[in-house]
């Protein structure tokens, strides 16, 4: 049986390290290569353009979240305006609105409450005195933090701004703030013209 001589074998090892040496060596120099063509940008530190591009973002995401509230804030005074010319309060008449986005109107007298509604159940449609209401089959609900952001702007209006926004069909009485609505506000209202509503 043939078998290779020492030296022939030497040869072939030699042979085969130097060809894997020229492999790593050149794969080195291309990858060098492609790096100083197209330097990648430091981790650390963004580009301008993915700057440019998240800056736009967050002012697309920011003008989104001011309709949405403003649309949230037309259906807060929407519910109040509809609420008080279908059922007509004979006693004392309150809007609540919390700063979770609840928002409540009751016909109050003294501590007996004769009926109440939440804004959801009354786009909704509910049945008053045996007479069904419309749903607000043309806009689309509000969600829970749109009606927080309009709570929150619905706090810091002044009583003029509500009365332009509730006018003609009612007015704000008397102004309690937060008193009776933590963190939110609370409103006595009435048809008709007011008779002062400063706080």
């Amino acid at each position: 049986r043939w078998s290779p001589s020492p030296l022939l074998e030497g040869v072939a090892v030699r042979e085969a390290t130097f060809a894997s040496w020229v492999q790593r060596v050149g794969g080195k120099y291309e990858r060098h290569k492609a790096a100083a063509r197209f330097p990648a940008p430091p981790r650390d530190q963004p580009t301008a353009r993915a700057a440019e591009e998240y800056e736009g973002c967050m002012q697309e995401v920011a003008e989104q979240e001011g309709r949405a509230t403003t649309a949230a804030l037309d259906c807060v005074f929407r519910f109040i305006r509809e609420w008080v010319s279908t059922t007509h309060p004979d006693a004392d008449a309150f809007v609540e609105v919390a700063r979770d986005g609840l928002i409540v109107a009751k016909n109050q007298a003294g501590r007996n409450v004769d009926w109440m509604h939440d804004m959801k159940s009354w786009s909704e449609g509910v049945t008053f005195n045996e007479t069904p209401t419309p749903k607000w089959g043309d806009v689309q609900f509000p969600t829970a933090s749109a009606l927080q952001r309009a709570a929150s702007r619905f706090r810091e209006m002044s009583v003029e701004e509500i009365n332009s926004r509730l006018a003609p069909v009612l007015t704000v009485q008397q102004d309690y703030g937060e008193m009776g609505c933590e963190g939110g506000r609370r409103l006595e209202v009435r048809e008709g013209t007011s008779l002062g509503g400063k706080r």
